[in-house]
């Protein structure tokens, strides 16, 4: 396994556990006192969401390809 895959890989593997996180968040599974409920929703959403998108651009990222 090369460099650059192990790092896609950790990468991956990083990504959907900060979209479960998210999701445990929303669900009230990860929760501390006097966290108002519509701010846990928010806050489990956007970690969710930016854990899929990451996750989603890593997956269909070709590997050779360079971002200019």
């Amino acid at each position: 396994m090369t460099f650059n895959a192990w790092v896609r890989s950790m990468i991956l593997i990083l990504a959907a556990a900060l979209a479960v996180t998210g999701l445990l968040v929303m669900m009230g599974v990860l929760n501390r006192d006097g966290f108002a409920r519509e701010l846990r929703i928010a806050v489990g959403a956007v970690v969710f969401l930016y854990g899929s998108y990451k996750f989603t651009v890593t997956w269909f990222r070709q590997p050779g390809r360079r971002e200019r």
